[in-house]
């Protein structure tokens, strides 16, 4: 069966190069601004002021770009449970409303290692305790693995990580998954929590300085239990994600692949 792909909107609808111009001085103004406080409290608050000032930052950023945010399935994510989220990834709106969205749940995203080295935004997210993973290192990968999952055994802490392993600009709805979210699970024993996030890629999508009006929906799956399951069930706990992740995504982030010229 042929996955839905991807059509991007055209220009119509999109915001002209001021407001645009204000969207992006809402991020990075945000960055400078809290970035700062977020590296001094952090060590005064086990790094949460870095998630509370985060959601001022993104609610800024919502209202600069004319963006409204739903959310459904909260009852599926419930507090003090480890759980692993893994949601698809094709616009830095993804991460805004994640942000955005979840309140009274400890968290943290999965960053890359090369974010660690961003000027004041990477040094905050080190102050506030977000792991980061070599992805090409493999061994070094597995092993901050192994540690952040005794870390959240321990804490409760819940891990969000895109399973895609890096920012959609394709047309496929879904890139191919990455094992290292479904075997953290695995190892943990933790719950796995499908999150599918709606209509992001159409406010900022693979033109980064344009934005446009719209709705981010983010929704909450049920999530699926790991406890039994071993390394050798990994890849089925991966498709059977990324089917749920594709169904609900296909009514809104994908159209039907364009047919070849002359075929049917």
């Amino acid at each position: 069966m042929e996955e839905p792909r991807w059509v991007e909107p055209g220009a119509e609808g999109r915001h002209g190069p001021l407001r645009c111009l204000l969207v992006h001085a809402a991020i990075w103004g945000g960055v400078l601004l809290f970035g700062p406080i977020a590296i001094v409290l952090s060590p005064f608050t086990r790094g949460e002021i870095v998630l509370w000032l985060g959601r001022v930052w993104t609610w800024a950023i919502f209202k600069a770009a004319g963006a409204r945010l739903e959310v459904e399935g909260m009852e599926h994510f419930r507090p003090g449970i480890p759980y692993v989220l893994v949601p698809n990834h094709a616009s830095n709106f993804d991460i805004y409303g994640l942000i955005l969205a979840i309140r009274g749940r400890r968290y943290r995203f999965l960053a890359k290692k090369e974010v660690l080295y961003l000027p004041i935004f990477g040094w905050a997210l080190w102050a506030g305790g977000f792991p980061f993973v070599d992805r090409g290192n493999n061994p070094k990968a597995r092993r901050t693995l192994k540690r952040l999952a005794e870390r959240m055994r321990r804490t409760g802490l819940c891990l969000i990580t895109f399973p895609e392993g890096t920012r959609n600009k394709t047309d496929a709805v879904l890139l191919p998954f990455k094992k290292g979210p479904f075997v953290l699970a695995i190892d943990l024993g933790a719950p796995l929590l499908p999150v599918s996030i709606h209509g992001a890629r159409a406010i900022q999508s693979r033109r980064a300085f344009w934005f446009r009006p719209g709705t981010v929906r983010i929704v909450f799956h049920p999530p699926i239990p790991t406890e039994g399951l071993t390394y050798d069930h990994r890849d089925r706990l991966k498709e059977e994600t990324r089917r749920i992740l594709l169904e609900a995504l296909a009514e809104t982030e994908g159209a039907p692949a364009r047919r070849e010229e002359g075929r049917p």
